[in-house]
């Protein structure tokens, strides 16, 4: 039983950061820039690997800008992924399935390449939201 109410909170929590983190529009490696704990927890996290320590878990309330409480919080709010992948044109779903289809090395160098290009993408909007 106790196993059972571990899992379910593990997997309340994983749910809860991953969609407050898409909320905010942030990626991984921006939470993990904001919180000090690197990309591969945060990416653990979510994937219903571990709770992390209470500093941790205030750090990460702090950058998603809610109360702590609210990563466990059972909102069932399982059709916000649902909805977000309706949302996306077909177009863009034959791509994703087009990349998906290739090998794992290339697939990985394509994710990298995407993600520098959605980083700089991001700093441009940045810098132009700073500027007067």
């Amino acid at each position: 039983m106790i196993c059972v109410e571990r899992t379910s909170i593990v997997q309340i929590f994983a749910e809860n950061l991953f969609n407050y983190r898409k909320r905010k529009g942030f990626s991984q490696y921006d939470l993990a820039n904001l919180t000090g704990i690197s990309r591969r927890m945060i990416c653990q996290y979510e994937n219903k690997g571990t709770i992390p320590p209470g500093d941790r878990l205030q750090a990460l309330a702090d950058a998603l800008e809610i109360p702590v409480c609210k990563l466990f919080e059972n909102n069932t709010d399982v059709t916000a992924r649902a909805s977000n992948i309706m949302d996306i044109d077909p177009r863009s779903v034959k791509k994703l399935r087009d990349i998906l289809s290739l090998p794992a090395e290339d697939r990985n160098d394509l994710y990298r390449i995407l993600n520098k290009m959605l980083r700089k993408n991001q700093l441009e909007q940045q810098k132009n939201v700073s500027t007067p």
